[in-house]
């Protein structure tokens, strides 16, 4: 087997520390650097070089930019994220009722790789619980949770679910009851919620809950 040249090994390293290095910036909510600040944290006194190398991530998906001259415009796409082990953090959602997912721009988990590998044609994302009806599940208020998009899954599972008469969005665990739905929490002081099959839709199953450290 051909040997790959000692210079296309090096792109390609050089190219995996812009993805970490971007990943690690935007992650912590920092402002995306700029071409020079992304050349220079991977060693590259050159902007022409660091140029050429965000090109080919383009070229490749794993980075786009908002805007082709602004300096600050870079941001991974999912298959950056998941290059580097990492998964975007969607929003918020509700542990009980009352609160809608909310979009959280830039924040980012890391995670081992094989809880990112979704079935062919899904995709995998993290939101944050915030509310207490799932305790019983140990799903906690703080917790992450990883969730990969299916809209039938089987019941008992704990899912996503938006409930469209109110736009919002819950984690349950899941029962059909023949043109009904039962989302059913773990903590005795909240009560289920039955609607009609047509007045909820489910977003995604919870595939894994990440309990961060407690400071």
């Amino acid at each position: 087997m051909k040997e790959t040249p000692k210079h296309v090994r090096q792109g390609i390293r050089r190219r995996a520390e812009m993805l970490r290095f971007l990943a690690r910036k935007v992650g912590e909510g920092e402002t995306p650097p700029t071409v020079r600040e992304l050349g220079a944290a991977v060693g590259l006194s050159s902007t022409k070089s660091a140029h050429d190398h965000l090109r080919k991530l383009e070229a490749e998906g794993y980075v786009e930019r908002s805007s082709p001259t602004g300096s600050r415009s870079m941001r991974l796409t999912e298959k950056g994220w998941e290059a580097v082990g990492r998964v975007p953090m969607m929003g918020r959602i509700a542990a009980g009722r009352g609160l809608e997912a909310v979009p959280t721009e830039g924040e980012s988990y890391s995670l081992p790789a094989e809880l990112l590998r979704a079935r062919s044609g899904r995709r995998r994302y993290t939101l944050r619980v915030v509310g207490h009806s799932m305790t019983g599940a140990r799903i906690e208020d703080g917790d992450l949770l990883v969730v990969e998009e299916d809209e039938d899954p089987p019941d008992g599972s704990v899912v996503v679910a938006l409930l469209e008469d109110g736009d919002e969005v819950t984690v349950k665990r899941l029962y059909r009851a023949g043109n009904m739905v039962r989302l059913v929490p773990h903590n005795g002081d909240h009560r289920e919620i039955v609607v009609s099959a047509e007045a909820v839709r489910v977003q995604g199953t919870v595939v894994y809950v990440v309990h961060p450290p407690t400071s």
